[in-house]
């Protein structure tokens, strides 16, 4: 756990003063390096998770489908993180945590078990977490025995605990905010915790509304609304991780 945060704020550091000592950085430029910092902290972290399932996913007890033989593998993993629950779903649905064992509600309505079951890995789907009820990002790798899918391992990285190492880690002034849009608009990061989950659609501004839309429609670039009675511009990019679109607004 120590040593993966202190690879996370080397990288971070990297990426934020990267440019210095070229002269004072326009505003522009520095909304650049706060983002290429923001997308780097948080897909290095979805990516380090992603590996983790993966290989968990590929070992012998997660192959078994048996929760008793595997049930000390998952914990162990779950132990060295923060801010996260691990969990084994079979292909009906019925799965269990690390932390509560087998659960009393099923995974099979969620939207990206069909992709599970089909074989594909998942990452960065926002949910609600059905065990700990904290807004999550799902990533998790299907279980193979041959070419037969038995199942699947997962964790639950907690948007709240994200956003907030991410809010430490930016050390962003008053004017200036973060935050992130899962591809269906719902907010999945912001440094206003309260406003997870949110599509900021619908909080009756049509310039961020169009903001949005275009966001949604392009990989890139910069877009200027107004909310909180204040102009704002956002410069943003697209993740090719989770497809979210990351955004620092000024």
């Amino acid at each position: 756990m120590v040593k993966r945060r202190l690879v996370l704020c080397m990288v971070f550091f990297l990426v934020l003063v990267a440019g210095f000592g070229c002269g004072t950085p326009s505003p522009a430029l520095d909304a650049q390096r706060l983002l290429s910092a923001f997308v780097s902290y948080t897909d290095l972290r979805i990516s380090s998770v992603q590996r983790s399932v993966r290989i968990l996913a590929s070992t012998s007890e997660a192959k078994s489908g048996d929760w008793e033989k595997m049930k000390d593998l998952l914990a162990g993993y779950q132990e060295t993180e923060e801010g996260l629950i691990v969990w084994y779903v079979h292909p009906d649905g019925t799965y269990y945590t690390v932390d509560k064992g087998l659960m009393d509600v099923t995974l099979s309505d969620r939207s990206y078990f069909p992709d599970l079951m089909a074989s594909k890995v998942v990452t960065g789907e926002v949910v609600v977490s059905k065990s700990t009820a904290q807004r999550s990002a799902i990533i998790a790798a299907p279980v193979k025995n041959g070419d037969v899918v038995v199942g699947a391992v997962g964790a639950s990285l907690f948007l709240d605990k994200l956003s907030e190492e991410i809010n430490t880690m930016l050390a962003l002034g008053p004017d200036a905010s973060f935050f992130a849009l899962a591809p269906n608009a719902l907010t999945a990061l912001h440094r206003h915790t309260d406003r997870h989950f949110l599509d900021p659609r619908d909080l009756g501004s049509e310039s961020l509304k169009a903001a949005v839309e275009r966001m949604l429609s392009d990989t890139s670039g910069e877009v200027t609304y107004e909310f909180d009675n204040r102009m704002k511009r956002a410069t943003y990019h697209t993740s090719p991780l989770t497809q979210w679109r990351f955004a620092i607004a000024m």
